[in-house]
Parts: structure tokens; C-alpha cells; sequence
């Protein structure tokens, strides 16, 4: 029973520092508010390239 308790409380540890990862960056928001969307690729066919995501290490691609 003290292990549960033990194995809460790291978890509850681990997922405090969560937030701070979970932030998106600047380009990934207005992305977003531009109604795109991120890709790996490069965008092709109907797609067209507007900007940068993750700190320009993606695409952001709009239909």
C-alpha cells in the first residue's frame, strides 16, 4: 500500500513540469489562427505554403 502512495506522488512530480512543455511556439499559433495546418513535408497540390511551425522546423501548409 505505501508503494501506491509513493508512486503517486512521483507521478504527480513528473507531471508538474508538463506546462511548461505543452507551450506552442508564436509561429504554431498563428498558424493555427490562419486556419492551417503543420507538416513535415513540404506542401504540394492544392496546398499552399504560408509560414514556418515549431520554430520553422515544419511547414505550415493552408488549403
Amino acid at each position: 500500500m505505501r508503494i501506491l502512495f509513493f508512486l503517486i506522488a512521483v507521478l504527480f512530480f513528473l507531471f508538474q513540469a508538463a506546462p511548461a512543455y505543452s507551450q506552442e511556439d508564436a509561429d504554431t499559433i498563428a498558424c493555427r489562427q490562419s486556419r492551417g495546418f503543420c507538416s513535415f513535408a513540404a506542401c504540394s497540390g492544392p496546398n499552399v505554403d504560408i509560414g514556418t511551425c515549431r520554430s520553422a522546423k515544419l511547414r505550415c501548409c493552408k488549403w
